[in-house]
């Protein structure tokens, strides 16, 4: 029987350590406690890999944001190759696309205090996404807890020391998507994401009804 690590699944699966902790938590995936760690035997990752629809590499973020500018009836500055480029990748369907769409940020989880998740949303750092912008757009979806919002690289290092974000636990209910300060897409003042990109962060959700209101969010016209 051959096993793994949790570094090396992270490694396999393309996710971060903390990921497969969370993984390994909520039984997304199967393993077995070892002392204080977690050993996984190897067909546990095909069965995972299979459940995962294949996609194609990843568009660069300054990419991936002009195709969901566009999406949002934004008019971003680009030049013409790169305006038709952005138009053709959105015609194949915001859902189609969404994995392309991944480097747009790097995906970070954390836990937090319960009683803090209003305050962090408050935050004028943060744009909120996902579960947390679904009153914004309308959708149909009834969320009791967790936050999800967007953050500039450099201001994530203050909210860490702020809220005492806790980048260690395997029930993380905080999920940051860090975006690089040369193509943060946010106006200022703003404090939810666009239809299209919440759509798009829902689909990326492993949980079921967060990807049918995704589905549902990025079919709109």
């Amino acid at each position: 029987m051959s096993v793994l690590g949790v570094a090396e699944v992270a490694a396999e699966l393309g996710v971060s350590p903390r990921r497969v902790r969370q993984m390994l938590a909520d039984g997304g995936l199967a393993g077995e406690r070892v002392g204080r760690g977690w050993v996984v035997e190897s067909k546990q990752l095909r069965r995972v890999g299979h459940s995962r629809p294949a996609v194609g590499r990843p568009w660069s973020p300054a990419s991936a944001w002009a195709v969901l500018a566009l999406a949002d009836g934004e008019d971003p500055d680009l030049s013409p190759v790169e305006r038709s480029r952005a138009r053709r990748r959105l015609a194949l369907g915001l859902e189609r696309v969404a994995g392309r769409l991944a480097s747009r940020a790097d995906r970070r989880w954390f836990y937090v205090h319960p009683g803090v998740l209003d305050r962090l949303g408050a935050g004028c750092e943060v744009v909120r996404t996902g579960i947390s912008a679904v009153a914004e757009h309308g959708v149909d979806l009834v969320v009791t807890h967790g936050f999800e919002g967007y953050v500039r690289a450099s201001d994530l290092g203050g909210l860490e020391d702020r809220f005492g974000l806790d980048d260690q636990s395997v029930r993380p209910n905080v999920l940051l998507r860090v975006v690089d300060d040369s193509v943060w897409p946010f106006q200022p003042g703003q404090v939810a994401a666009g239809r299209a990109v919440v759509a798009v962060d829902l689909v990326e959700s492993e949980e079921p009804r967060s990807r049918r209101a995704g589905v549902d969010l990025a079919n709109l016209k």
